[in-house]
């Protein structure tokens, strides 16, 4: 798993803590424990949104598409291609 699969399944579980204690909050009311389990839950939060701005956002990689048309012939009439991998004309090698 990459680190970005594993920052997005801790921000689900972060996510789904926070659901839980509302529905907690929802039954008991403004009851001390839950407060301070709420406020816990939203400092996770805040540091893992920090974590994951060091991180960074996942890299992705651009597809190239190389056609299968031939090539143009100019690119290879200005005689530097039968130069191709050799050096400058009328040199030789040491």
């Amino acid at each position: 798993m990459t680190i970005h699969d594993e920052l997005g399944q801790t921000r689900r579980a972060v996510q789904n803590l926070e659901k839980a204690l509302a529905g907690l909050r929802n039954q008991l009311g403004p009851h001390l424990d839950v407060l301070r389990l709420l406020d816990d839950v939203a400092r996770c939060s805040s540091d893992l949104r920090r974590l994951e701005e060091q991180v960074g956002a996942p890299r992705r990689h651009e597809l190239v598409v190389i056609p299968d048309d031939d090539y143009d012939h100019v690119l290879w009439a200005t005689g530097d291609a039968d130069h191709e991998g050799l050096g400058a004309p009328g040199r030789r090698a040491p």
